[in-house]
């Protein structure tokens, strides 16, 4: 899974799951497709976007490539699968 993140004030990441879960959708809701966020100090939000394709990248402007490693630790779920969700972050995985 290619994984992209994005630094948003909170509240303007809107257009961005809708865009999610209209890709989302008209690929059949993949189930390695995730949006997760973690929210920062003064009102930020970033946004982690999990893509099985790097050509679904284009659509996200302003998102960077980034590892999974670099992923956080405890982040929201926003829009996927709850369970590859949980199997990710909430079991060590």
């Amino acid at each position: 899974m290619l994984w992209a993140t994005r630094l948003l004030d909170v509240g303007d990441d809107l257009y961005i799951r809708e865009l999610f879960e209209a890709q989302r959708a008209a690929l059949g809701t993949p189930r390695d497709m995730m949006l997760i966020a973690v929210d920062e100090a003064g009102c930020k939000r970033r946004l982690f976007v999990g893509l099985p394709d790097e050509e679904l990248l284009n659509a996200y402007y302003g998102f960077d490539p980034c590892l999974r490693r670099n992923l956080p630790k405890a982040p929201a779920l926003i829009a996927g699968h709850q369970y590859v969700f949980q199997a990710m972050f909430q079991s060590g995985g």
